[in-house]
């Protein structure tokens, strides 16, 4: 089998024949060895586009970020995701003669448009090219400082931490200013009005849809619900699947924090929820190409090691068929 394909099937959980997972990484790192000249070093010499090893890794990275994408964390419950080619445009198919709404978080706008939809409409997700640095991992993996596996996470996990951070914040523009939204749909209260004021926006969800609302926040904004309940059930619930508990019967669904790419800040407003209904997704991920491994000159560092970049199309847009509401704590 070759080297490439085993390491593909890593990558997705397979180990290879009569191989133990750790065996598995070991024979992948002396291939990666063997393909880079015997170093254990990222070598200028054989590290350039067009070697064994450069192509090796340009096409691995975007399997890794593929798989990466496709998580249990329960943000992904509502992201529609779509992995498409170089050059395609993303569609995802909004049905109904409701409002529906759309923040491109990775174009950068803040403002959210309305239409009315009176069939079956096409939503277009613009991309933009998201940067992982891939040197230092390289050369802990051929090093043997680092497993396989590790290297594998550690590249998805930067590319997921993006994306929760602009998935987050396309979320996050959804707000009193947004175009098309009544305030029956983005409503504020302090603590004393909460409860009153969450439980009416929980109700025109409903009526507007026709089906269950649940609400979604993080562990800081769910905590700030009053007469939020958190039975011994619910509590079973949140150590296995993440769910946090019932305000008056209806369901609460802790989102996991995350920071903002590259800082400490959390990426998700603490006094915000959002409640939704059905089985719409609204948060949507587009992951175009096969990107691109950009390896830079050795000649501009003092050291003269090699840096190695890698860079792939993703955009994150919010645009759901159905209605939903945000309800923020004014204290």
């Amino acid at each position: 089998m070759e080297l490439l394909q085993v390491m593909l099937d890593a990558v997705k959980g397979n180990a290879m024949e009569n191989y133990t997972k750790g065996q598995t990484s070991e024979a992948i790192r002396n291939a990666l060895v063997e393909a880079n000249g015997g170093s254990t070093k990222i070598n200028i010499k054989t590290a350039y586009r067009g070697s064994k090893i450069f192509s090796l890794i340009e096409e691995l990275i975007p399997a890794i970020v593929d798989e990466g994408f496709k998580d249990t964390d329960v943000i992904f419950s509502l992201v529609d995701y779509r992995n498409i080619a170089d050059g395609d445009e993303a569609e995802f198919e909004i049905e109904g003669d409701s409002l529906f709404m759309v923040a491109d978080a990775a174009a950068g706008i803040k403002g959210v448009r309305r239409q009315r939809i009176d069939a079956t409409q096409s939503v277009p997700v613009k991309t933009t090219v998201k940067i992982v640095r891939v040197y230092e991992e390289l050369n802990r993996l051929l090093a043997g400082k680092i497993d396989f596996n590790k290297f594998v996470e550690n590249v998805a996990k930067s590319f997921k931490q993006q994306i929760l951070s602009d998935a987050y914040k396309a979320l996050d523009a959804i707000s009193t200013d947004t175009i098309g939204l009544s305030s029956e749909y983005v409503v504020s209260s302090n603590k004393e009005g909460a409860e009153e004021a969450l439980l009416a926006l929980v109700d025109h969800v409903e009526a507007a849809t026709g089906m269950p609302a649940r609400i979604y926040g993080t562990k800081a904004a769910l905590r700030k619900v009053p007469n939020a309940v958190l039975s011994d059930e619910a509590k079973s619930d949140l150590y296995n699947l993440g769910y946090f508990g019932k305000f008056n019967g209806t369901d609460m669904i802790c989102l996991r924090q995350t920071h903002k790419a590259g800082t400490s800040t959390f990426a998700l407003n603490d006094t915000k929820l959002f409640v939704l209904a059905g089985n719409d997704k609204p948060v949507k991920v587009v992951n175009e190409g096969t990107g691109l491994l950009i390896d830079g000159d050795p000649y501009a560092n003092n050291d003269l090691t090699k840096e190695y970049v890698y860079g792939q199309g993703v955009g994150v847009a919010v645009a759901c068929s159905a209605k939903m509401g945000v309800f923020t704590f004014s204290d």
